[in-house]
């Protein structure tokens, strides 16, 4: 409720700080209701509102936040709910029919929460999206003038920007508040170096910088960009058209961190080099609140999140750092009992909170950010002259530039101008440092040296952990393990490359960060990659929150994976459910480097088939060929490798070769060139093929790849085969480097060899086997690598019967001859590796919703199909159990409404007296699971029966579903299995 006092509020602040001064707009506004600790509709009261233009402010002004996707209105038995955003639709048009012939009224939250229609991002209305376009075409106006480069751009703009800021929120000194004077604070030389002058006395000058004399140099051009930004529509009034203009904008409600935003857009337009090298891509604000709230919580535990130090040891422009200043306001209130005033607010600021970064400008950003931060969290901001910030450089911010006079000097953060007086000293580290790798920093050396250090004095024992290929983000995991207190917290947005990469040292990295840290949780992030949940990165990230010491005996942690939900990610949401998390033991990781891609892009009983696999001592197909076949002289597999590549702008001048790119493809000439579209037929017909033509390929490869018999696979699994492309070329013949080949020319069997391997990488196993265990297949590629088909357990070829041998020819001419299908391939594999029907159907389940394919996406959020049959296994897999007790189980659908985000199932022992109706207080349980973000509930309705509830998504009502389920029952539940508990 809005009208309280209480911590919980200051998200709100501004929308409270209006409502108390009696604004005509917010005066309405009475509660938000909120989803993950995030708001996702603000209440008013309709019997206040004026008119529906009174409605069209609102709903401007909640769109001017950026945070809430709806605006409800309440009325006597009704709720109208609009869609929020920055644009110029009538009310009509964003209107959500919430309730109606499809929708019943008790769905109406759970609707909004999961589905989110209507809310879908768009750049064109969402408030960070048009500030920065509008910042973008600021500076883009200014640089090109006469006296202006990109520095003094940025400078101008930020400082127009901030004095905005202050206006909007009516914090500028007396004289100035009127709307008029501050509208022209920056049209001309005279008013925009006063404004400089007083903005430099308030805030001691640690603000953007500016050369002497600037104000001089500056055109007419350009103070009319500058009286742009601060100009707002005529009278102050918000208008109700919209355009995206400057005065069409209320800074009053427009959330401080976009500023820390507006300099790293600036980073992506002016100087996309830097931003990559220094790793400046801004974090959204619910990702930065998520790892924030996380350690705060884990402090709360404790008493000692009142009085924490705060350090985010890469802080670009700040947004880890405000959300971290928040969580200390609200938690200092609630320890003393009053809220903050000014001086506690200074005191907070000061001491306990730290960002170190390598970047003037992004500092200087962060600096605003919390000047506006603390003017924004203050009960009592006016006048703004008393407020006296003391300047925040060298005591809150610590900028580590490049330094070539001391060794480590270009290191940033993690080289040693960070001193001893930080070792120990903080409660959280947090942060989204630099992911950048190969980055070719000098000193490198004492990095690796550090982490050596570290990771030996954690485990006792002489450790120096890899670093693979110079990733930056791993050091700094490292560093905060001294920064971070003995059992402080620490929490960062990671590259995911950490937690599924298998080649390069990866594993090994893993295994000692692991080994060296209490790993609490961990957010795999992957599958929203490319949504609105971080719009502006490509590459897979996960979050890792950790206790500051060794895991102890039996320690573990949760693996929780946010699933691809389409329209919930498309207005910037995830799914955080931390109640159907795996729990992991830190010493299985250990033990199975592929533990996590294995849940990830499978369950638990994908992990049982691998390990059961296993346990039947096939050697990999490597270790098969390496004793079968062999080396070649350079240590790889002799005959077995990826293609030829073709001429690139990279390719090498050789010194002892010709003078030319590339080295001579003579050997190649005249070959017929493997082509997808050959691999249509299983036998390849190598007559109808074009011939090798090129001159010189990119880099010598071994002629024995190129020799007949060869298997071949297609490294980009098709979406629509759902198994990898193979064929068997009986002769030579060349293929590029989207092609694996298998070349065993010089062992006795060849040609029958290669057949075997194309039945087996052709089928639903291989490419099973592949998506849970692969590095990169399912992460961060679509394709297969060659390491993931070389560490496939396989059956040994020589020691299979002269039957089994017979039935590999017998069944590869078939297929080859469409007398057989796949599915016989399937069968045949099956049978081979010892799979039961349960196995299969396992290998089915996942291969069906979890492949990264846009169908397979779409087909694991579809509603489920047939509930009766999940009902069906689960009674078929508890009847043994219950036996055990005389008891038989009934298990039926229930609360199946078509608008409900939820389906059920009712889970009876038969002939129990208990009354088992649906728990009348089951809608509003599911509003609790709704706020938590949870994919299941179970509640038990007597020693009779049990309720179980999932979302109504595909992928939590597979067969291989409804057998895990019945495992967690048995295993948790055998008191109601029994009959011996009462409800």
């Amino acid at each position: 409720m809005l009208d309280t006092d209480a911590p919980e509020l200051l998200p709100y602040a501004t929308l409270v700080n209006a409502w108390r001064a009696g604004s005509d707009t917010l005066g309405v506004a009475g509660a938000v209701y909120e989803w993950q600790e995030a708001p996702l509709i603000f209440l008013v009261d309709g019997a206040q509102l004026a008119d529906e233009t009174h409605l069209r402010r609102l709903r401007r002004l909640l769109a001017m936040r950026g945070d809430v996707p709806y605006l409800g209105v309440l009325s006597p038995g009704r709720l109208d709910v609009f869609a929020v955003a920055l644009d110029s639709k009538r009310l009509r048009q964003v209107q959500v029919k919430v309730v109606d012939e499809q929708v019943a009224q008790q769905d109406v939250l759970s609707l909004l929460a999961n589905a989110r229609p209507k809310a879908a991002r768009n750049s064109r209305s969402w408030i960070s999206d048009v500030v920065l376009r509008l910042l973008t075409r600021a500076i883009d106006q200014l640089t090109p003038l006469e006296g202006v480069d990109d520095e003094d751009a940025i400078s101008l703009v930020g400082r127009a920007l901030f004095t905005r800021f202050l206006a909007d929120r009516g914090l500028l000194p007396a004289g100035l508040d009127d709307v008029r004077l501050a509208g022209g604070m920056f049209d001309d030389a005279v008013r925009a170096a006063e404004t400089c002058a007083w903005l430099d006395a308030t805030f001691n000058g640690d603000l953007l910088p500016l050369p002497e004399g600037i104000f001089e140099r500056l055109s007419t051009e350009a103070y009319k960009v500058l009286g742009d930004i601060m100009r707002r529509a005529p009278g102050g009034q918000l208008v109700l058209g919209w355009e995206e203009k400057w005065d069409h904008l209320d800074f009053a409600h427009i959330p401080v961190g976009v500023l820390s935003q507006a300099y790293e857009l600036y980073l992506r337009s002016h100087a996309p080099a830097k931003q990559r090298r220094e790793g400046g891509y801004y974090t959204p604000r619910p990702i930065a609140d998520l790892l924030v709230r996380a350690s705060f919580r884990a402090l709360d535990r404790e008493g000692a999140s009142a009085h924490a130090r705060v350090l985010d040891p890469a802080a670009g422009a700040g947004v880890f750092l405000l959300t971290a200043f928040r969580e200390l306001v609200a938690a200092r209130w609630r320890a003393d009992g009053v809220r903050p005033n000014t001086k506690v607010l200074r005191d907070i600021l000061y001491r306990q909170i730290t960002g170190f970064d390598i970047n003037e400008a992004a500092l200087r950003f962060a600096a605003l950010g919390l000047y506006l931060m603390s003017i924004e969290l203050d009960p009592e901001p006016q006048p703004i002259d008393k407020l006296g910030f003391d300047n925040l450089r060298g005591a809150v911010l610590h900028r580590f530039a490049a330094n070539d006079e001391i060794p480590g000097g270009q290191l940033g953060s993690l080289g040693p101008q960070v001193g001893q007086e930080h070792v120990g000293k903080y409660d959280i580290v947090v942060g989204n440092p630099p992911w950048a790798s190969g980055t070719k920093l000098p000193d490198w050396s004492l990095i690796c040296a550090q982490v050596a250090r570290i990771a030996s004095d954690r485990l006792g024992a002489p450790l120096a952990p890899p670093l693979p290929n110079e990733v930056l983000d791993l050091p700094f995991v490292w560093r905060a393990m001294e920064w971070a207190k003995p059992g402080g917290q620490i929490a960062f947005a990671l590259h995911a490359r950490l937690l599924f990469q298998q080649g390069d040292g990866m594993a090994d990295a893993r295994r000692a960060l692991f080994r060296a840290l209490d790993i609490t949780s961990v957010i795999n992030g992957v599958e929203l990659r490319q949504t609105k949940v971080w719009p502006e990165i490509l590459a897979p990230f996960c979050l890792l929150i950790a206790a500051n010491r060794t895991p102890g005996p039996g320690a573990g942690f949760r693996l929780i994976s946010p699933r691809l939900e389409s329209c919930l990610n498309a207005a910037g949401a995830m799914r955080i459910d931390a109640h159907s998390a795996e729990i992991i033991p830190t010493e299985q990781l250990g033990r199975t480097p592929e533990l996590l891609k294995i849940l990830f892009r499978g369950t638990k009983a994908d992990l049982g088939l691998v390990e059961r696999i296993r346990s039947k001592g096939f050697p990999t197909l490597e270790s098969f060929w390496c004793e079968a076949i062999g080396r070649s002289s350079r240590g790889y597999l002799a005959g077995a490798g990826n293609g030829y590549q073709t001429l690139k702008a990279s390719s090498r001048f050789r010194k002892r070769g010709d003078g030319m790119p590339g080295v001579p493809a003579e050997y190649l000439h005249g070959l017929p060139v493997i082509t997808p579209e050959s691999l249509d037929d299983l036998l390849i017909d190598t007559n109808a093929l074009e011939p090798f033509g090129h001159e010189r390929i990119h880099d010598p490869r071994d002629p024995g790849l190129f020799v007949g018999p060869i298997a071949i696979v297609h490294q980009s699994p098709p979406a629509r085969l759902g198994r990898m492309r193979v064929g068997v070329a009986d002769q030579a013949a060349a293929y590029n480097e989207s092609f694996y080949g298998y070349s065993p020319s010089a062992f006795e069997d060849a040609h029958l060899l290669v057949r075997y391997l194309a039945l087996v990488l052709g089928s639903k196993f291989a490419l099973w086997l592949a998506l849970i265990t692969s590095g990169k297949f399912g992460f961060e590629r679509d394709v297969v690598e060659k390491a993931a088909l070389n560490r496939m357990p396989l059956p040994d070829f020589r020691m299979l019967s002269s039957e089994q041998r017979q039935g590999i020819d017998r069944l590869f001419d078939e297929v080859r001859r469409d007398s057989a299908a796949w599915e016989h391939v399937d069968r045949w594999v099956s049978e081979l590796y010892g799979l039961g029907t349960a196995d299969i159907q396992t290998i089915t389940d996942t291969l069906r919703y979890n492949l990264p394919f846009a169908d397979t996406k779409a087909a694991a959020q579809a509603a489920p199909k047939d509930l009766k049959h999940f009902c069906t296994v689960l009674e078929r897999e508890l009847a043994p159990w219950a036996e055990r007790f005389g008891a038989s189980l009934h298990a039926v659908p229930f609360a199946d409404r078509a608008s409900s985000p939820w389906r059920g199932v009712k889970l009876q022992r038969v002939g129990s007296r208990t009354r088992t109706d649906i728990p009348q207080d089951w809608e509003g349980l599911l509003r609790v699971a709704d706020a938590g973000a949870a994919s299941e509930m179970i509640v038990r309705g007597g020693s009779g029966a049990m309720f179980i509830a999932r979302l109504a998504q595909q992928r939590y009502w597979t067969e291989t579903q409804a057998r895990l389920l019945a495992q967690r029952i048995v295993w948790t539940h055998l008191d109601f299995l029994s009959g011996s508990a009462a409800a």
